[in-house]
């Protein structure tokens, strides 16, 4: 089985039971407050961010036809600017209801589009405010993180832009509260592609909105894997998928508040077998709710975009939910394109030193070191990080690992080394190799170094192999996506984003590996305790797995990573809101650690604890790894 098609599985599987049965009213109803709680973490929005002065400003006024057009902005956060334009009708006698207009991936609020649909509202006594998403229109931040600049760090920040969308529209919401025209028990939500998508989490985080429609941007997880739909899709389109949701499960959370999801059933980018079956299961869960009819399908025969019959159903659809008005809508949207220049909120000069640029860091602030002042509190830490890491980034390693050896036989060798290849089932159906070397002539059980192979490395020479002594053993494990399982940096790009979205990261499925290899070298006659070896980016692998296996004696890093904060940083969901690599590596304490060459000088921070209590010895530095043997020995 290919990497690929096991991920393709596990999508599938998590697809096929999202909301397979809906729960009762009763435990949709206690579990609400949890299930909201655990869908803002997966957007990176918990605990909310403090809500800071809105500095909210109306630059300029069109005067049209019918409605009025304001130009405005807003600080979600203190600097971070968004740009909006506010569709209204000239005259309001009342508080009228307000849309929140939401914006795929084009020129924002000026694309023609996104104007016409706003003004539609703005001239049928409605309130509508379009906002500019982040990287597009007249707002700064990136979209396309992990897409196409790398930035495989917001994984382990636990950060998708996704969140900050959200949060965006959420401070929208707090102005729209601010202003006297409008009902704030009335708000409503919809948008096209990238905005249906935000359409769709909003809904979920902000109970505010009591109606929503979102339009092409409706499908399931494992349509976005299978047929490799995730490759057309930036950032925000998935979230970090700790608790292995899909679309039905948002859904769930939107219910039992009006829900209509549009679709054209020729869109490349979301295929009707996904959409129709995740309404279908969403549907079944407002009937439990008994409110089957406040979800709705509408569907064209149409490619990605609007068409006039789902303008119309949309228009209806907020008409009668937040209106009570059931008259059948008979006009559509105008052509007319408000020139870019009109509507743009700070005339082409964009706020200088926008914070916007920063937003993955200062909403997803990483964890700070504790100031450490005694064992007994060091040892509390501990016991804490040790369980967040488990309820976090790990929380798809089951403990204990149960590795199956599914094939197993003798290698040979020479100069009175013999191997032993083991192919090993860590739990999950994917089957990697290991390869345990050792002295024929040894006769005693004889300590073990196991280690993760880097690509482009073998089990054989010593080109895979830390250079300790031969009286040692060692155990190269091939972890998945490398060697005898790799593949192509193109498909590893979108293996490594789709892992994301069903609850795993490669790096955390390859220290699973590790973990299995370590249990089955351990049965091994020959072995007698196993310590883990890990050199560049793989010492993170080492790492963690001493840390989720407390039978590791011993951990030795060569020329290790410093920081998760690195995008090269190999990532792990949301590890950085528990601690950053220096910090968690001294969650190994008491268990000795060794330094081959050099250590780095961001784990003084580690060395410092140890010594604090005593065991500075616990930590060395050797010149070559020809030189190590045992801490005990």
């Amino acid at each position: 089985m290919s990497l690929f098609d096991w991920l393709c599985d596990e999508a599938t599987a998590l697809s096929a039971q999202a909301m397979l049965i809906p729960p009762a009213a009763e435990q949709l109803a206690w579990s609400e407050d949890e299930r909201r709680t655990m869908w803002l973490k997966s957007i990176g929005l918990w605990p909310l961010p403090e809500r800071t002065p809105l500095e909210a400003e109306v630059t300029d006024t069109l005067e049209r036809d019918g409605y009025v057009v304001e130009k405005l902005h807003f600080q979600s956060i203190p600097g971070a600017h968004v740009a909006a334009n506010l569709y209204r009708p000239r005259q309001i006698d009342e508080p009228l209801p307000a849309v929140l207009y939401l914006c795929g991936h084009t020129r924002g609020k000026v694309n023609l589009t996104y104007q016409q649909n706003p003004r539609w509202f703005g001239s049928h006594g409605y309130v509508a405010l379009v906002l500019d998403p982040i990287q597009l229109g007249e707002c700064q931040g990136m979209h396309h993180g992990t897409h196409r600049e790398g930035r495989w760090d917001w994984y382990s920040r636990g950060y998708t832009p996704a969140g900050t969308e959200v949060w965006n529209a959420m401070r929208a919401l707090d102005y729209l509260e601010t202003r006297s025209d409008v009902d704030a028990d009335r708000f409503g939500v919809t948008g096209l592609s990238g905005g249906g998508v935000i359409s769709w989490e909003l809904a979920a985080a902000d109970t505010r909105i009591k109606c929503a429609s979102l339009v092409c941007q409706t499908g399931s997880m494992s349509q976005l894997i299978c047929d490799r739909g995730i490759d057309g899709h930036c950032d925000c389109a998935h979230f970090i998928n700790y608790f292995r949701w899909d679309t039905a499960n948002i859904g769930a959370l939107i219910a039992p508040r009006p829900l209509l999801v549009a679709a054209g059933a020729d869109d490349a980018l979301w295929r009707p077998y996904a959409y129709r079956d995740q309404v279908h299961r969403i549907r079944r869960v407002y009937e439990a709710m008994g409110a089957a009819d406040n979800c709705r399908l509408v569907e064209d025969l149409s490619f990605h975009g609007y068409t006039p019959k789902l303008r119309r159903a949309i228009f209806e659809w907020f008409n009668h939910h937040l209106k009570g008005d059931d008259t059948p809508v008979t006009d559509d949207v105008t052509d007319f394109e408000e020139p870019e220049e009109n509507l743009l909120v700070f005339g082409g000069n964009l706020p200088e030193d926008d914070t916007m640029g920063e937003i993955d860091r200062l909403l997803n602030p990483p964890a700070r070191p504790i100031e450490v002042r005694s064992e007994e509190q060091w040892r509390a830490h501990q016991e804490d990080a040790l369980k967040r890491l488990r309820a976090v980034s790990f929380r798809r390693i089951p403990k204990p690992v149960q590795p199956r050896v599914r094939f197993a036989r003798d290698e040979g060798g020479g100069n009175g080394v013999i191997s032993y290849r083991f192919d090993i089932d860590p739990g999950d159906g994917f089957v990697t190799r290991t390869h345990l070397r050792i002295l024929v002539e040894q006769k005693r059980p004889m300590p073990t170094l196991v280690t993760c192979m880097a690509e482009g490395r073998t089990p054989y020479g010593g080109r895979g192999r830390p250079g300790v002594p031969a009286e040692f053993a060692t155990a190269i494990v091939e972890p998945r996506g490398v060697a005898t399982t790799s593949i192509g940096e193109g498909l590893q790009w979108t293996v490594r984003r789709g892992m994301v979205i069903c609850g795993y990261t490669l790096p955390e499925r390859q220290i699973l590996d590790l973990l299995g290899a370590l249990s089955v070298v351990r049965q091994q006659s020959p072995v007698r305790e196993t310590a883990v070896y890990g050199e560049g980016a793989l010492a993170v692998h080492a790492i963690y797995a001493a840390l989720l296996d407390d039978d590791v004696t011993e951990i030795v890093l060569a020329d290790p990573a410093t920081t998760h904060e690195e995008p090269e940083t190999p990532e792990l969901l949301g590890v950085l809101r528990v601690g950053d690599l220096p910090q968690n590596l001294a969650l190994a304490y008491p268990r000795p650690i060794t330094f081959i060459g050099e250590m780095p000088d961001a784990y003084q921070w580690t060395a410092d604890v140890y010594a604090r209590f005593g065991m500075a010895e616990r930590i060395r530095v050797i010149e070559d790894a020809g030189d190590w043997s045992p801490f005990d020995e």
